[in-house]
């Protein structure tokens, strides 16, 4: 069942987008609602057009359903929350898988080390697990000089070693996330989802080394698609199959805000910062068939009733009608 956050919701968000210009304000009041990803009227963003990778996202045309491409990496809590919780909870909801083209790239905020933009394989990290010598600026240099673009540098992915946020064990986690998608294809994404919820949830300690344990139990979990095929997935995992994969992945990575980035044919779900059932309304809003996911009614009219809300009281505090005070 989607859970209902709705009343979460305070004045905070309002309050995101106070102090802009009397003509703006009716603007930025959707605009910022949404995660920092341009439109994509055709379901896929502009930034997916000029890839390096030669694999094709099908389109929403194409399918007739609703794409969400999701960005993001192992051993990141925002992500496994939305991977886990309410993306799961989408997902296992009646009728959503039926009308969705699910994508996962599992390289997040990693960059591979190059000459240009610079970058080291040594890790050095702290109690909680980050990566200090991680660099957000050297990311977005590779991203610009590797992803977007016709000419991209030649050490683009290798031989400089691929830097992660949080150290070894997310690196390991990635690669075997990528081969079991390399496994059971690409585009075939509902067979791979249940694992991607598995590995997630059993992340643990960024210090625990646990990936093959962790890849084997939830491979051989009852019902499971890599339930006869834990011996392939090994075998990408332990070989150059599994770089290869993470270098389809990181093709696939176009630069983004942060990690998660959740797309919905191409766009951020509005207020996905802010609503945990934000990705779902925004699947329910974009998708056009006969058989909407029984739940839609009542999440587009929470998803309306919240934006109502949310737009008087920003014209409340643009026309001055309400105060902030300070504690």
């Amino acid at each position: 069942m989607i859970v209902n956050s709705l009343n979460k919701f305070t004045l905070l968000m309002p309050l995101m987008v106070y102090g802009q210009n009397q003509e703006e304000h009716n603007y930025l009041s959707n605009q910022r609602l949404r995660g920092a990803v341009s439109s994509a009227p055709n379901g896929i963003p502009d930034e997916y057009k000029n890839l390096q990778s030669d694999e094709v996202i099908a389109t929403p045309e194409a399918t007739g359903k609703v794409n969400l491409i999701l960005v993001t990496e192992a051993g990141c809590p925002p992500c496994e929350h939305q991977i886990t919780g309410p993306l799961n909870d989408m997902i296992e909801s009646p009728g959503f898988a039926d009308i969705l083209n699910v994508r996962q790239f599992s390289f997040g905020n990693n960059y591979y080390a190059t000459a240009k933009c610079g970058g080291t394989g040594v890790v050095n990290q702290t109690e909680s697990g980050y990566n200090n010598n991680y660099s957000a600026d050297t990311r977005h240099c590779w991203a610009a000089n590797c992803i977007n673009t016709a000419s991209p540098m030649d050490d683009c992915f290798g031989p400089g070693p691929i830097v992660t946020q949080h150290g070894p064990k997310e690196h390991d986690f990635n690669k075997m996330q990528a081969c079991a998608q390399k496994v059971a294809g690409y585009n075939n994404w509902q067979p791979y989802w249940p694992f991607l919820v598995c590995t997630e949830a059993n992340y643990g300690s960024a210090f625990e080394d646990n990936t093959v344990e962790i890849a084997t139990t939830c491979a051989e979990k009852e019902g499971s698609y890599y339930q006869d095929k834990v011996p392939e997935l090994m075998a990408c995992y332990f070989t150059s199959e599994g770089d290869e994969a993470l270098v389809q992945m990181a093709k696939n990575t176009i630069d983004h805000p942060g990690t998660p980035t959740i797309l919905v044919n191409g766009d951020s779900p509005i207020l996905s910062p802010y609503w945990d059932d934000a990705v779902a309304a925004a699947v329910c809003a974009q998708y056009d068939g006969d058989t909407p996911p029984p739940a839609c009614a009542d999440l587009l009219e929470k998803q309306q009733k919240f934006l109502d809300e949310t737009h008087k009281a920003i014209e409340g505090i643009v026309n001055g009608n309400v105060t902030c005070h300070k504690n």
